[in-house]
């Protein structure tokens, strides 16, 4: 879903971890490419930090690579603008691209009543992050898919339905050592439902070049 309307800059919320907050943007552009460019070198970061994240996302029967880029919102001084960014210039690969808005799901109301996708940063146990994960999605009816990181290399992830409860689910998302973000996670996830994939078919997706 596509909002270009300005909103006004909020205060992240007190009550997250010192080391969580501030430490990363609150919300971001994401564009999931499932036909990366060739362009020399690719992108061996599987952060959010540091930029794209080249990932390989899997299924039972299937894989392929995705890229994921962020763009941060522009921030003027009526708060942060939603700017739409640059779409990608080439046929569409295995899936089409796909472009939303992603949110820290403990940062401010602001941003995370307009997301498509909610990310926690706070890892939880697996129960807890289910809970987590439907709370998320009940309380923001706007929000496709939500993911709360384990305490592992894995997450917990959800994606809205249209009656009953969400599909939730863990995926893997690498070795411990440089996994998938979560955020790269949360976006291939929302790419890979737009484009009509059936939630519960997704079972990965990991760095393509895992440190």
């Amino acid at each position: 879903m596509i909002r270009r309307s300005p909103i006004a800059r909020a205060d992240a919320s007190a009550a997250r971890p010192a080391a969580v907050r501030d430490a990363e943007p609150g919300a971001a552009w994401a564009t999931v490419c499932f036909r990366p460019p060739h362009t020399g070198a690719p992108p061996r970061e599987a952060g959010f930090r540091g930029g794209p994240a080249c990932v390989v996302w899997r299924t039972r029967a299937a894989h392929g690579p995705a890229l994921v880029r962020f763009d941060a919102l522009p921030v003027t001084e009526r708060g942060c603008a939603y700017r739409h960014p640059s779409p990608c210039l080439h046929p569409p690969g295995r899936l089409p691209c796909d472009t939303h808005l992603w949110a820290d799901a403990d940062g401010p109301e602001a941003l995370r009543v307009h997301a498509d996708v909610l990310v926690s940063r706070v890892p939880r146990a697996v129960t807890e992050a289910r809970r987590r994960v439907r709370v998320l999605l009940a309380e923001h009816p706007g929000c496709l898919a939500a993911v709360v990181p384990g305490f592992g290399a894995g997450c917990v992830v959800g994606v809205r339905r249209a009656a009953g409860d969400p599909w939730c689910a863990r995926l893997e998302r690498g070795g411990p050592r440089a996994p998938a973000s979560p955020q790269a996670v949360a976006s291939v996830l929302h790419a890979w439902v737009a484009a009509g994939g059936v939630p519960g078919a997704l079972r990965a997706v990991v760095p393509a070049f895992p440190g």
